[in-house]
């Protein structure tokens, strides 16, 4: 999981802040791996960034698999560009 986590952060780089990468990097770093995801969908929602289909459909699929709450990740639906 911890290998998906940073594969799935990497993506962000150029849409994440170095605040936001280091936030979620801190949880995958302490095995917070349901926190880590969380805090990734919060940070799309939260400061509205957008999203591609591509990277939502390598977070639902993570989350699928973590067996995490879909409204954390399917809120982000209407964000997709």
């Amino acid at each position: 999981m911890k290998e998906e986590l940073t594969l799935l952060l990497n993506s962000f780089q150029s849409t994440f802040t170095e605040e936001e990468l280091d936030e979620v990097w801190d949880f995958i770093q302490v095995n917070e791996y349901k926190l880590a995801l969380e805090t990734i969908c919060a940070i799309f929602f939260e400061e509205s960034k957008p999203i591609t289909r591509k990277q939502l459909d390598s977070i639902k699929t993570v989350a699928q698999n973590m067996t995490i709450d879909p409204e954390k990740w399917e809120r982000l639906e209407a964000q997709v560009s």
